[in-house]
C-alpha cells in the first residue's frame, strides 16, 4: 500500500515530537520524592490506579525484586478505561463507594448533578480528516472521505463518538482518597470565589485582561472562552487568577508607566503553586484550568523576552505536555479532554498559534501533537472559525515540511509532499466562503507612501486565518523544490520568487495595519517581516516594515527589538 509522503511525515513528525517532549520533561518532572532507601521495591516504581471492583490478592512474595526503572514517560501513560469501553456509543456510569461520583465513558469523574444520563449518544461524529492518519491493528476500514491527494488508500480506525455531554473542567479525579491529592487541590482551588476583590489595583488588572488581552487569545474561538469562561473560573482557581494578574501587569508595564515588579510578584505566586504539584502530573495534566493558565503564562513569557533577553520556552513545553496527555499520551490517537467547545479545546488552538510563532522565529519544526479529532485538514464546508483554524494547521504542516526533513530538496518524496501542501494551499483559497471577502480593499500606492494594500475584514478570525494561509504560502514559495538552483534560469527564477514574496508580505502587513483592533494581526505581520523582511531593497518598504515592528512593541508589548536589529543589519542601514 502506498502512503502519501505528506501523511507519513505528519505521523513521523508527531512521533518524534512526542519522544523529544518526554525526554525534555524527564528532568523537569521528578517521579518520586523522599523515597526511603530501605524499601524492598524499586525506588522509582510508580503504581497506577486500579478499577474499583477488582479483588486484590497478596502477591508480595513474587512482586518484590528489581524491576525496570520507571521514567517520567509513565506519567503520560493511558491508565483510563480500556479500549473495550472506548468508541462505544453509550455513556457508562458507575458509582464509586459512598461518594456518589460517576465515571463516564471517557474515564472522567463528574458529579451526579452534572452527569449525563446513561443513554446512547446517537450517531458518531463525521469522519475526521485526521482519521486517515490513524492506523490500528483491528477493525480497519477505508476512508469514504476524499481529501488531499495521496490519502485515498490509507486505512483508518472507526471514528470515536463524541459524548453527549462533556464536563467543562476536570480539576482532579475526585474519586481518589489520596490525602496528598486533596492537599494539592487545596493549594490550587478555593472553597469560595474571591469576588469582589479586596484590592482595587487587582480589580483594575483583572479588568484590563478581560477588556484588552483576552481578545488576543480568543481570536479564532467562537465561544470566546478566555473572555467568558476563564474569568469566572479565576475566582476559585488561584493559579488562573495569578496568571491573569501577572499578564495584565506585564502588559501595562511594557506599554505604560506601571510598576515593573508587580508582574513578577504574581508570576512568583504561580510558581509557588505549580512547582509543588509537578510530582502529580497525571492529575494536574487533566485539569483544563491549569492548561488555560499555562496558555496565559506563555503569553506572559513571550512579553518577558523584552526584559530577560531570551525566550526560555518553559510554558511552551508545558503546553506540549498538556496536549500530549489530553489526547491519550502514548496510546492510540484519540481525544480525552480536547473536545470542541471545551476550554481545553480553545486552549489547544491558542497553544498551536503560540507554537507556530516559536517555530517560525527559531526555524524549527513544531513539537505539539497535531493528530487528534480537533485537527481538521479537509476542505468541507464549516464555519468561519473552522476555516481559520484549518489555515493555522496548514501553516504548521508547512513549517514542519520546511524545517523538518522535507526542506531538503534531495529527500525522497519531498517534491510530492511539497506539491500536496501547495495543492491544499490553493484549495483552501478556492473553497473559502464569501464571508472571507474583505469589506474594503485598496491597492498600495507608493506615491502617497502607502506601500501596503488596505485590507479590511469584518471578523478577527478572517484576518488571522488569511494571514496564516499567506504565511504558509510564503514558506512554500521560499522552499519550492522546483526552483532552479543553478544554471541560466536561476537568476530569473530568483527574481520571480522575490517579487512574489514581497507581494505576499505586503498583504500580510496590510491586513495587520488595517485590523489593529485585533492585536494578533499585528503579531502575524511581524512574523512575516522577521522571516522575509530582508527581501525588500527599497528604503520606503523597509521603513514601513520597521514602523510595524516598532508600533507592535509599543502598543501591544510584543518584543520586536531583536527582529529590528536583524533587519537593520540585513538592510545595511547605518546606525543612527
Amino acid at each position: 500500500m502506498n502512503y502519501s509522503p505528506y501523511a507519513i511525515r505528519i505521523v513521523e513528525t508527531n512521533i518524534s515530537s512526542a519522544i523529544e517532549l518526554l525526554q525534555s520533561v524527564d528532568d523537569v518532572l521528578p517521579t518520586t520524592k523522599n523515597v526511603p532507601e530501605d524499601t524492598s521495591f524499586e525506588l522509582r516504581t510508580r503504581w497506577i490506579r486500579t478499577p474499583k471492583r477488582l479483588k486484590f490478592v497478596d502477591e508480595t512474595g513474587t512482586a518484590s525484586g528489581n524491576g525496570d526503572e520507571v521514567s517520567v514517560a509513565d506519567a503520560f501513560q493511558d491508565d483510563w478505561p480500556d479500549s473495550e469501553s472506548e468508541g462505544s456509543g453509550t455513556i457508562h456510569t458507575a458509582t464509586t463507594g459512598t461518594t456518589g461520583t460517576i465515571v463516564n465513558a471517557n474515564g472522567l469523574a463528574v458529579h451526579p448533578a452534572s452527569a449525563p444520563p446513561a443513554i446512547a449518544v446517537g450517531p458518531a461524529r463525521p469522519p475526521s480528516p485526521t482519521d486517515r492518519f490513524l492506523m490500528r491493528d483491528d477493525d480497519h476500514v477505508v476512508s469514504p472521505v476524499s481529501g488531499l491527494p495521496g490519502f485515498q488508500n490509507l486505512t483508518l480506525a472507526p471514528p470515536d463518538p463524541v459524548p453527549a455531554q462533556m464536563p467543562m473542567t476536570v480539576p482532579f479525579e475526585t474519586e481518589t482518597e489520596d490525602p496528598e491529592v486533596r492537599a494539592m487541590r487545596a493549594k490550587i482551588y478555593r472553597e469560595k470565589d474571591v469576588w469582589p476583590l479586596e484590592s482595587r489595583e487587582e480589580a483594575m488588572l483583572f479588568r484590563h485582561y478581560v477588556q484588552k488581552l483576552s481578545i488576543c487569545l480568543d481570536v479564532c474561538d467562537q465561544n470566546q472562552s478566555f473572555e467568558t469562561v476563564v474569568p469566572p473560573r479565576a475566582g476559585t482557581c488561584k493559579i488562573l487568577l495569578n496568571a491573569i494578574l501577572a499578564l495584565a501587569a506585564k502588559h501595562l508595564s511594557n506599554t505604560a508607566s506601571y510598576d515593573p515588579y508587580a508582574s513578577d510578584r504574581y508570576h512568583q505566586e504561580c510558581l509557588n503553586t505549580l512547582i509543588p504539584i509537578l510530582n502529580h502530573e497525571h492529575h494536574t495534566m487533566s485539569d483544563e484550568n491549569l492548561f488555560a493558565a499555562t496558555i496565559i503564562l506563555r503569553m506572559w513569557e513571550e512579553m518577558e523576552v523584552k526584559h530577560s533577553g531570551h525566550d526560555s520556552h518553559s510554558y511552551l513545553l508545558g503546553i506540549q505536555a498538556f496536549v500530549h496527555h489530553s489526547v491519550g499520551g502514548d496510546g492510540p490517537p484519540g481525544t480525552r479532554y480536547l473536545m470542541p467547545g471545551s476550554l481545553s479545546g480553545a486552549a489547544f488552538w491558542v497553544g498551536l498559534r503560540q507554537e507556530i510563532y516559536s517555530a517560525m522565529m527559531n526555524q524549527q519544526p513544531l513539537r505539539i501533537n497535531l493528530i487528534h479529532s480537533l485537527v481538521d485538514r479537509t476542505l468541507a464546508p464549516t464555519d468561519d472559525f473552522g476555516w481559520a483554524n484549518r489555515a493555522c494547521v496548514h501553516c504548521a504542516d508547512v513549517l514542519n515540511f520546511c524545517f523538518g526533513d522535507g526542506g531538503a530538496v534531495s529527500r525522497a518524496g519531498g517534491l510530492q509532499w511539497w506539491a500536496e501542501l501547495d495543492e491544499y494551499n490553493r484549495g483552501w483559497t478556492a473553497s473559502l466562503p464569501s464571508s472571507f471577502t474583505p469589506i474594503f480593499y485598496r491597492e498600495p500606492n507608493s506615491e502617497t507612501g502607502d506601500v501596503f494594500p488596505e485590507i479590511w475584514y469584518q471578523s478577527a478570525c478572517h484576518a488571522l486565518g488569511v494571514q496564516h494561509h499567506l504565511l504558509a504560502e510564503l514558506f512554500l514559495v521560499s522552499f519550492d523544490p522546483k526552483t532552479p538552483r543553478i544554471g541560466g534560469q536561476r537568476k530569473e527564477a530568483a527574481k520571480r520568487t522575490n517579487e512574489r514574496i514581497q507581494s505576499l508580505v505586503r498583504r500580510v502587513c496590510g491586513i495587520g495595519l488595517c485590523n489593529q483592533w485585533t492585536p494578533p494581526s499585528m503579531f502575524t505581520a511581524c512574523m512575516a517581516i522577521a522571516a522575509f523582511g530582508d527581501q525588500f531593497q527599497d528604503r520606503q518598504d523597509q521603513e514601513a516594515c520597521m514602523d510595524i515592528l516598532k508600533r507592535t512593541e509599543k502598543d501591544h508589548a510584543r518584543p520586536t527589538e531583536a527582529v529590528q536589529q536583524q533587519m537593520i543589519k540585513s538592510w545595511d542601514w547605518m546606525p543612527s
